[in-house]
């Protein structure tokens, strides 16, 4: 046997003078990762003569450690920032971090994933993750496989919480409710549904209802209520003013014009005119007097006199009634003298003689304005005398032994005498 004390000596018979044994030893080493490559010896192997790499994720930052004290050795510090990409909506803003093995940090910021209703979410970031590093190990892989690790999905965003003041479905003012956003259900007050009708004058009278949108088709307005038909008359003051109401029912816009026929008489009262309402209201007011005159005299009695107006159908006072033209027959008290006066001179006769004209009747208007002279004295006595011979003679009554009178021939006797009186009696 060799000094090794393993292998024997080959050579033929000698002088037992061996050289030393040439084998490798191929010990495993304390390591336990590679075996001796010293020659056959006798004793304890050398230390593996090796240097091991540990680096980091990135393999940017790396050092060597004798073989077999890997085991306790930890990864480099590495100052590089960690290449792999957030996959959350907070990528641009993110704070970065150092190089590292294993999964990378969770985002810390607020999610703030807007909602369709406005709000914006509170809770913190739940967005998707990358895939992470692998962990730190110097067991070589006998196949790499391509496999990538598979992303973590996010979570999606829950109901808006938010609370908000949501109306009614008649949106009445005041009758708000605090409800979550998310929470979609409708509610009804007590309120009238108090919307506009269509004919634009009222509005409705039922208690509070959703109201129908012809843009929008979702299942809230489909079951909405439609307000009531207005069965109004039109109460519409129309334009120009009219004391005619409109005949049509309830209606949106403007009143058709008014065509009733009004009656207008003339400022002397002689005629009437009929006009269309819509034709008599355009016109101004001189217009409409323009229009409403006859255009015949004014036949109008004036205040002070018997005679009527000279002018041509005219509104308002008579002009200068004192100033009447007329000729009027004047007679003294018993009617025997006479003249023509004008009108105007006579009312001031009787004004002279502390007269009213107004109070002076058509007949009596002018008598006794005349003095009476002798002419009429004599006048007087011969018509005394014929009136003294017009009188009927008194006939004595028969005695009550005459004979019987019929009653025709009384009646005719009675009307004979009621003939026979003078026209001064």
């Amino acid at each position: 046997m060799r000094d090794c004390g393993r292998h024997a000596c080959k050579r033929r018979c000698c002088n037992g003078d061996c050289p030393p044994c040439s084998e490798i030893c191929g010990k495993r080493l304390l390591c336990k990762n590679h075996k001796c490559p010293s020659p056959c010896h006798r004793g304890a192997c050398a230390p593996c003569p090796l240097m091991v790499t540990i680096s980091c994720a990135c393999g940017e930052t790396q050092f060597e450690v004798p073989c077999g004290t890997e085991k306790d050795q930890k990864p480099p510090k590495c100052r590089k920032s960690c290449h792999v990409i957030p996959l959350c909506r907070h990528r641009s803003i993110c704070k970065p971090h150092k190089c590292h093995y294993g999964a990378c940090p969770p985002c810390r910021l607020l999610c703030e994933e807007e909602y369709p209703c406005g709000h914006s979410c509170k809770l913190s970031c739940h967005g998707p993750r990358p895939p992470p590093n692998p962990e730190f190990t110097l067991k070589t892989k006998k196949k790499k496989s391509n496999h990538q690790s598979e992303v973590t999905p996010g979570s999606p965003c829950p109901p808006c919480p938010e609370l908000i003041w949501r109306s009614c479905v008649g949106e009445h003012i005041g009758a708000e409710r605090m409800m979550v956003c998310s929470d979609r259900t409708q509610f009804s007050c007590d309120n009238l549904c108090g919307n506009p009708l269509p004919c634009g004058n009222h509005y409705c009278t039922k208690y509070c209802h959703a109201l129908k949108s012809q843009s929008s088709l979702s299942v809230e307005t489909r079951s909405a209520e439609s307000c009531e038909v207005c069965s109004l008359p039109c109460q519409k003051e129309r334009l120009p003013t009219c004391p005619h109401s409109c005949p049509l029912p309830c209606h949106p816009g403007e009143c058709p014009p008014c065509k009733v026929l009004v009656k207008r008489s003339c400022h002397c009262g002689s005629m009437v005119h009929v006009f269309e309402c819509i034709y008599f209201n355009t016109l101004s007011e001189k217009e409409q007097m323009a229009a409403r005159s006859c255009g015949g005299p004014c036949h109008r009695k004036l205040p002070y006199c018997t005679h009527l107006c000279p002018e041509i159908c005219h509104p308002g006072q008579c002009p200068l009634p004192e100033q009447c033209c007329k000729k009027v027959t004047v007679r003294c008290g018993c009617q025997t003298l006479k003249k023509e006066w004008q009108c105007l001179d006579v009312q001031a006769a009787y004004r002279n003689i502390g007269r009213d004209p107004k109070d002076i009747s058509k007949n009596q208007f002018g008598l006794g304005l005349l003095r009476c002279n002798s002419d009429c004295k004599s006048k007087v006595q011969v018509v005394d005398s014929v009136l003294q011979s017009r009188k009927p003679k008194v006939e004595e009554k028969e005695p009550a032994t005459e004979k019987h009178v019929g009653k025709r021939r009384k009646r005719r006797e009675r009307v004979r005498v009621v003939n026979q009186a003078s026209r001064l009696q």
